[in-house]
């Protein structure tokens, strides 16, 4: 069982309990804490005292940011300085995790979506033909989600506060970067590279993922165990 995972999951329970006001304080700072390098299990255990504190603030009919500093971004900025940071094993198995799971997803719906399963039907063949556009296209979306990730993670304050200047920024950049994805789909879709058994890369990109998962799983726990 991953014990971080657990923790997560209460917070997430105890989320259900704050006020709406209190919640999107804590949101807004637990969101741009994961845009640092501060450990996952810190920023689990920051959140649970977050909560706590709003959670007893609610019981004497007091205000969240009463009790707290008002810029919350400096109090973040300071958690981010004292707080234990991530390892360079933790940051490969974050992004190794992405990759794989990203990838995995995306090439089963390149399966679906293609004449690949249409082939499967017809001849009972499970060849695919993997192009160029495949390829191009499925590295930027890779590229696109860490880039979403830590632009909303990083601006979640002025996110939150509907800064027209940060939502035009990331409209453009999104709608910049899926349409270059989309275009190079369509028109390097024809440029075939190789041709392979559809099922090697679903047994080896499920064994990988699983292989992460108990990695994953095993550092995480390792925080509880100090």
């Amino acid at each position: 069982m991953n014990l971080l995972k657990k923790l997560r999951k209460e917070n997430n329970m105890q989320d259900k309990l704050l006020s709406k006001e209190s919640n999107a304080i804590i949101t807004d700072m637990v969101c741009y804490l994961r845009s640092s390098d501060l450990c996952g299990y810190d920023i689990e255990v920051i959140r649970k005292e977050l909560t706590g504190m709003a959670l007893e603030t609610q019981l004497r009919n007091e205000k969240f940011n009463d009790i707290i500093a008002e810029d919350y971004k400096a109090l973040c900025d300071e958690l981010m300085k004292n707080g234990s940071k991530k390892t360079r094993y933790e940051k490969v198995l974050e992004i190794v995790y992405i990759l794989v799971y990203g990838i995995f997803v995306l090439y089963l719906a390149e399966i679906v979506f293609s004449s690949t399963i249409i082939n499967i039907f017809k001849s009972g063949q499970f060849s695919m033909q993997i192009t160029l556009g495949f390829v191009i296209s499925t590295l930027i979306a890779v590229g696109m989600g860490f880039g979403v990730y830590y632009f909303i993670t990083k601006n979640s304050f002025e996110l939150s506060k509907k800064k027209r200047k940060t939502q035009v920024l990331f409209i453009i950049s999104f709608s910049a970067v899926w349409t270059t994805a989309v275009l190079s789909r369509l028109f390097m879709g024809k440029i075939f590279l190789l041709t392979i058994n559809c099922l090697y890369p679903i047994v080896l990109l499920g064994l990988a993922s699983l292989i992460i998962k108990f990695l994953n799983d095993k550092y995480a726990n390792s925080f509880f165990k100090v």
